[in-house]
């Protein structure tokens, strides 16, 4: 695979073409679209049956600096049109929060058959039975936790089909997926290991959030994200914001959004690799998956189209 170093330190096109022939596998066609200023977004082939990933590509006309001072702005760029509600958490975090997290009443009727190894809820199995008022108070005391002893602290989910599932497992497993993103940019591997004990450059932006998101064909989703936005020292030239899940209720034991913000000469490249690990759901894992693939790629693409005119 072509170093993604060689890809992120210059905009020349040739580098980026081969990046995109060799790793991606695209062809002359989507090159073209490329530099037509229109998104392409590829469903990658992935080792475990579970396992999505999604990779986008679109050029913007936003310079990298202004796009990033948007996208820093979390209480307006967080907002998207899929997503219905948003809070972000303070430090240390707090029930008001939380305050406008609420369990549906599907979900409400779930949980009421709920036992350990048989619920179609994702929590762990000490919480099962309890619900809105103790689900916020949970979210805080879980943040709370995972600032405290970061990967170790992260859900062990006992759902249907699923039994002493570690979350934090699922999302080393997703970045083993992608080693030219550790390989390249070292102090992301080093700060995500180490948390919550590591640093980053100065300048960096963090923060913890909560959301909930409708996507076409799924149920409402109500998850957790840890995100970070930094240049990476090693990397003059480009901007990185990951997103990493450390809670979902439905559908996903992990998830990881990266996001690449790469000067052009005007503008800037916008590169996307989102990968997501699904429940193991007896029976029904590949129905599920082959609905979500559909709408995690259209997901994107729109996503793309906002990002290049809005900077956010």
């Amino acid at each position: 695979m072509l170093p993604l170093l060689l890809l992120l330190q210059t905009t020349a096109p040739p580098q980026l073409t081969e990046f995109l022939q060799r790793s991606i596998g695209f062809d002359a066609q989507q090159l073209a679209t490329v530099e037509r200023g229109e998104p392409v977004v590829k469903v990658l082939d992935t080792q475990d049956r579970r396992d999505v990933a999604v990779f986008g590509i679109i050029t913007t006309p936003v310079g990298r600096d202004q796009y990033v001072r948007a996208l820093r702005d979390f209480t307006t760029s967080l907002r998207t049109p899929g997503r219905t509600q948003l809070g972000i958490f303070s430090n240390p975090a707090t029930e008001s929060d939380v305050a406008a997290v609420t369990i549906t009443s599907r979900d409400v009727a779930d949980m009421k058959n709920c036992k350990p190894g048989d619920c179609v809820v994702k929590l762990p199995a000490t919480d099962m039975r309890r619900m809105n008022a103790y689900a916020r108070r949970r979210l805080v005391e879980y943040v709370t936790d995972y600032r405290q002893r970061g990967d170790s602290a992260m859900a062990i989910y006992d759902d249907r089909g699923n039994l002493n599932v570690h979350s934090s497992e699922a999302f080393a497993a997703q970045f083993a997926e992608s080693p030219y993103v550790y390989q390249t940019v070292p102090s992301l591997r080093s700060y995500f290991t180490a948390y919550p004990h590591g640093s980053l450059p100065a300048g960096a932006a963090e923060i913890l959030f909560w959301s909930e998101d409708v996507l076409p064909r799924l149920r409402p989703i109500l998850s957790v994200t840890h995100l970070i936005v930094y240049t990476p020292p090693e990397l003059p030239g480009v901007t990185l914001a990951v997103r990493k899940q450390i809670y979902a209720n439905h559908y996903f034991e992990t998830a990881v959004d990266l996001t690449c913000v790469i000067d052009r000469n005007p503008g800037s490249y916008l590169l996307v690799l989102r990968r997501y690990r699904f429940d193991n759901l007896p029976g029904g894992i590949l129905n599920i998956r082959g609905r979500a693939i559909g709408a995690l790629r259209d997901q994107l693409t729109l996503d793309l189209r906002r990002q290049q005119t809005t900077g956010q």
